[in-house]
């Protein structure tokens, strides 16, 4: 019997997604070049491009009302510990209008990864504070240009370290459960 060949078109999205996780990177930034069959897996090529890693901030309003900021860096995913909750932050693009960072955010649920956010801005975390269960607003902010003339030049809310779990600790709420915890 003569074995005939024919072609398939596929979504590039799940491979790219694949080679992010095999490769510690966001998915966003790999460029798939080429695919060959070697044995029983495929060998991807790809790359990724030469700019600058952009860097977003992270500000969680806890129950309490206070808020926390950390600066993330989106060249690779970000592991982000929201009062217990691990929370996975990628670069998904800017938009297209406003030239703002968005973002893709997936919550561990054991041992599987549940999306949040497929790509925005802001995203809400259910969780548990102080045996009361309690929805966390969050949202990424994209940092103004140093260089901007026209920037905003306020002062970082969390004071002169700008790290949102020394401000938080200052304020006395190490029972908080880590308001922002940075876990790379």
């Amino acid at each position: 019997m003569a074995r005939g060949s024919d072609t398939a078109r596929l979504p590039l999205e799940p491979l790219r997604r694949q080679v992010a996780d095999a490769t510690g990177r966001s998915a966003s930034f790999i460029d798939v070049t080429g695919v060959e069959v070697d044995g029983n897996a495929l060998e991807v090529t790809f790359q990724t491009p030469d700019e600058d890693v952009p860097v977003a901030d992270v500000v969680v309003e806890g129950p309490n009302g206070r808020t926390g900021t950390t600066p993330v860096r989106l060249d690779t995913p970000s592991g982000v510990n929201v009062f217990g909750e691990l929370l996975r932050i990628e670069y998904a693009g800017r938009d297209a209008e406003t030239d703002e960072i968005l973002v893709s955010v997936d919550q561990q649920v054991g041992d599987d990864w549940r999306t949040l956010l497929g790509c925005g801005q802001m995203w809400a975390v259910q969780t548990s504070h102080r045996g009361e269960d309690v929805t966390i607003t969050c949202h990424v902010e994209t940092p103004s240009d140093p260089d901007d003339e026209d920037g905003d030049t306020a002062e970082p809310e969390t004071g002169p370290t700008g790290s949102a779990a020394e401000s938080d600790a200052d304020a006395g709420s190490a029972d908080d459960g880590g308001l922002l915890d940075l876990d790379r």
